[in-house]
């Protein structure tokens, strides 16, 4: 077995697999999904944002507004309370 040559398969990249999507599928193949996607999304995003703003006008009268604490503490608060956010399962 010494010497002996191996076959490797080589992956086509990602531009090649984005080029045959397009040709086999067309453009509207690429955004299939996306609408329940965001459906989903969207209110968990609205909510972070919001628990964000209020712990931000809160923690401004604490610390220099719209210092770089102001901004970490928010976004670590916002980040805690949408995922311990009571859900129905």
């Amino acid at each position: 077995m010494a010497g002996a040559s191996v076959n490797r398969i080589v992956s086509p990249g990602p531009l090649h697999c984005l080029k045959l999507i397009l040709e086999k599928e067309g453009p509207r193949s690429l955004f299939r999904g996306l609408g329940p996607n965001l459906v989903g999304v969207a209110p968990s995003r609205a909510i972070y944002f919001a628990a964000y703003s209020n712990c931000k006008e809160k923690l401004n009268d604490v610390f220099d507004p719209d210092s770089t604490q102001v901004h970490m503490i928010s976004a670590a608060m916002a980040g805690i309370y949408c995922t311990f956010l009571p859900r129905k399962e």
